[in-house]
């Protein structure tokens, strides 16, 4: 089967673990060189090596990187740019939440996301694009459903990606002369080793009944999309694409009492399959 990214150097932060670590999987699945970009050396030489191992004949490279620091993030896109210095796909995917209230949440919180997931993006996508300016390519963000919608006690991480939404579209409009493409994934629910700890049984419940599919997704679902955004041929750019199994398509209202009067208690039940049995 032809791999339709072979040839590709591709840099994704935040790569070493959860979904950073499915975008690569699935990156180099489809031919790419990839770069895996974090601040910790030991867990990218691990997750290089799985990798390595998954996928025979794969080329994966590490990078030490804190997406705050803008040497650092020069410095990885050098490490994964060709000989001739030239990036083909950036994946801005490193980012992090501060919890609580609104009012329990401090100046300290709001800069820790400002500059993680505003300034991180934002640096990782000026330096790649320098790196892409002769040839094109792709710029992805990794933001989140919860930035078209708020998510109680999460006011500064979904402020702070729905400010990445916006430079997304910016970009896009500025860099498209360069023939450089700039979008957005929101995933919804993707439980992953690194947020295990996060969700309760019955957050995670909550989280499955406001899913259209009422199933999680996976890194992999992720991924699949990255690698479709980042062909070379491609003609997507400045959009904000979900990849939530429905959790962004919340009814206003429901309404199917009025619906039950006309068509009957058992016509409805059938037709919203409110009786079946949903595969988890």
């Amino acid at each position: 089967m032809t791999k339709t990214l072979e040839g590709a150097y591709a840099l994704i932060t935040g790569g070493g673990t959860g979904i950073g670590r499915g975008i690569a999987a699935a990156l180099a699945g489809q031919g790419a060189v990839v770069t895996l970009a974090a601040r910790r050396l030991e867990v990218l030489e691990a997750t290089a090596a799985q990798l390595r191992d998954e996928l025979p004949g794969a080329e994966v490279r590490v990078a030490v990187c804190d997406v705050t620091v803008a040497a650092e993030v020069e410095a990885a896109v050098s490490i994964a740019a060709s000989s001739g210095g030239r990036l083909d796909i950036a994946v801005a995917n490193a980012g992090s939440a501060v919890p609580g209230p609104f009012l329990l949440l401090d100046d300290k919180a709001w800069r820790f996301c400002c500059d993680l997931n505003i300034i991180g993006t934002a640096s990782t996508f000026r330096h790649a694009a320098l790196a892409m300016r002769e040839r094109g390519g792709s710029l992805i963000a990794i933001s989140t459903a919860a930035s078209s919608a708020p998510e109680v006690s999460m006011a500064a991480y979904t402020s702070t990606k729905a400010a990445v939404d916006m430079m997304v579209r910016a970009a896009a409009w500025e860099l498209g002369v360069y023939g450089i493409r700039v979008n957005s994934i929101l995933p919804g629910y993707v439980p992953t080793d690194s947020t295990e700890g996060s969700f309760t049984p019955q957050l995670s419940r909550d989280l499955l009944a406001r899913s259209a599919l009422k199933r999680s997704g996976t890194p992999a679902d992720i991924g699949a999309l990255v690698v479709h955004l980042s062909q070379p041929d491609g003609w997507i750019t400045g959009q904000v694409i979900g990849v939530d199994g429905g959790m962004t398509v919340q009814p206003m209202a429901d309404l199917t009492d009025i619906s039950r009067r006309i068509y009957g208690d058992a016509a409805v039940a059938e037709a919203l399959g409110l009786n079946r049995k949903v595969p988890r």
